[in-house]
């Protein structure tokens, strides 16, 4: 009786870390999005519709109050030297990302290390040289691997927010990314919204201590609702106007154009 005690003990743990094993293994693993040829041209074209307005000069372009450049299709990320802020740093992960598919960077842009512009006004007096306008050339020319960089980018994303969470929270965010990823204007939406605002993990990115990524907007989606995009644009709203809110600068002046993006998802047609 005592051995099977034990044994019927021994069962238990071990039914309990194979558990919690294959639950870890499972968040962990990259969620695959499977996308056709068509619909990742159209989603380039957005995103480039809402990062640049679909215009050539827009692919590299350097905000008024920022201290980066932000480049590409999706306005990544690339600071210059010294001049490392909070905000998730994309460009160079972008073109080792060039590299693994074999694209051939221009020769100056692989062999910088950081921004090769000090400040807006110096990027800005030499925006019409042949560095800029080729480098413009070159990413209008290489739009399908920039969406897969972000299509890779959220695949990696969506475990990391759920291993970040709390149990309750997990079961939250993975409902309304079943629910958003249902369909393919759900999903162009989560893409287009971590490339916008970020994954919303790193705790860098914070204004007094609340963040604004993907993983904020899933949280604050209602418990029900008939329309998982509007549900999406309207939480997306209150977690950006919470940002500026909050931020340390004055950031009103982006969030008009912020609103009109988020709530255009609602409305979005794709094939």
């Amino acid at each position: 009786m005592l051995f099977k005690y034990r044994w019927l003990s021994m069962f238990r743990v071990v039914l309990f870390f194979t558990f919690l094993f294959t639950s870890l293994f499972v968040n962990s693993l990259p969620y695959k999005i499977d996308l056709t040829d068509q619909q990742l041209s159209e989603l380039g074209l957005l995103i480039w519709k809402n990062e640049g307005q679909n215009k050539l000069d827009h692919l590299t372009v350097w905000n008024r109050g920022e201290d980066f450049p932000s480049l590409g299709l999706g306005h990544f990320i690339w600071y210059p030297e010294n001049k490392k802020g909070p905000f998730k740093e994309q460009f160079p992960a972008l073109l080792d990302f060039f590299k693994a598919n074999n694209v051939t960077l221009p020769y100056w842009i692989d062999k910088a290390s950081f921004a090769p512009w000090h400040s807006r006004e110096q990027f800005y007096q030499v925006f019409e040289q042949p560095q800029l306008k080729g480098l413009r050339i070159f990413l209008s020319e290489h739009l399908d691997i920039q969406v897969k960089f972000i299509i890779l980018r959220l695949e990696n994303a969506i475990p990391e927010i759920i291993e970040s969470s709390e149990q309750w929270q997990q079961q939250k965010i993975k409902a309304n990314i079943q629910q958003l990823t249902a369909t393919t204007a759900g999903l162009f939406t989560l893409l287009d919204y971590i490339n916008f605002k970020g994954e919303g993990i790193s705790s860098k990115e914070r204004y007094q201590g609340q963040g604004w990524g993907l993983k904020q907007v899933l949280l604050t989606m209602p418990e029900q609702y008939e329309n998982p995009l509007r549900a999406f644009g309207l939480s997306a709203d209150e977690v950006l106007t919470r940002r500026v809110k909050n931020a340390p600068r004055d950031e009103t002046r982006w969030l008009k154009g912020w609103r009109n993006r988020v709530h255009a998802y609602q409305n979005m047609v794709v094939n």
